[in-house]
């Protein structure tokens, strides 16, 4: 009796039914790229430390605590030494810093040695990599990717951090750029920057608006960020 079906309809079958899975992998995935967003993490820390004091109300410039950042990937977080530091002359009484110095102060009567556990708020995944030291050494300020710090009482991560949003700025870094002697501020306005700064481009004209020294900044430091996969992921 001869095939009803010919001999090469199996592999057509699987064929079909693997395109059909890719088509539908390719739509689901399209729907959870747009829709994805992260939720917002904030987490409650075991010492009170209140950025919008710190960074806001005293200005202190990021780098004071977070020293790393200049000359490494990572930002760090500072020992308990570096905030005693501060705090041995600065309310070194004050219940809020008790766990600081439980940790690091002998002199204490609850002293215990054990180190502070901070919880880790900005972690990325373990495929995507990001150079603190290459970014905020070509102008890149600390607020373009954690937000508004100085108005945090507890920092918390920013919603928006996937690819896209890094793609974006690496497709057009001009208006995140700063001079490098305020990617550490907190509170860096460019507009309050040219009022008390007079810059002039290449050509000796006056740059006027925050684009304008964006773009200045840009070409005077060569910037050209990659897009392709290689920049974060290696």
């Amino acid at each position: 009796m001869a095939n009803i079906f010919p001999p090469n309809t199996n592999k057509r079958f699987y064929g079909i039914a693997a395109l059909v899975a890719l088509a539908a992998a390719f739509v689901l995935g399209g729907i959870y790229y747009v829709n994805f967003s992260i939720p917002e993490y904030e987490p409650v820390q075991p010492v009170r430390f209140s950025h919008k004091l710190h960074a806001g109300d005293l200005k202190m410039s990021c780098t004071a605590c977070h020293s790393a950042a200049q000359r490494s990937s990572r930002a760090g977080i500072p020992d308990t030494k570096s905030c005693l530091g501060c705090h041995q002359h600065i309310l070194p009484d004050s219940p809020l810093i008790a766990p600081l110095r439980e940790a690091a102060d002998p002199q204490y009567p609850g002293y215990t040695g054990e180190p502070v556990r901070w919880v880790m708020v900005n972690r990325l995944s373990g495929h995507a990599y990001f150079n603190h030291m290459a970014h905020l050494n070509r102008g890149i300020g600390c607020t373009s990717c954690h937000g508004d710090v100085a108005g945090m009482e507890r920092i918390r991560a920013p919603r928006d951090a996937r690819m896209q949003w890094c793609l974006d700025c690496h497709r057009n870094p001009a208006p995140h750029l700063r001079p490098l002697e305020e990617t550490a501020s907190s509170r860096y306005s460019a507009a309050d920057y040219l009022r008390t700064h007079s810059i002039r481009d290449g050509e000796g004209k006056s740059i006027q608006t925050p684009l304008q020294l964006g773009n200045f900044l840009k070409r005077q430091w060569k910037i050209q960020p990659k897009t392709d996969c290689t920049a974060c992921h290696h």
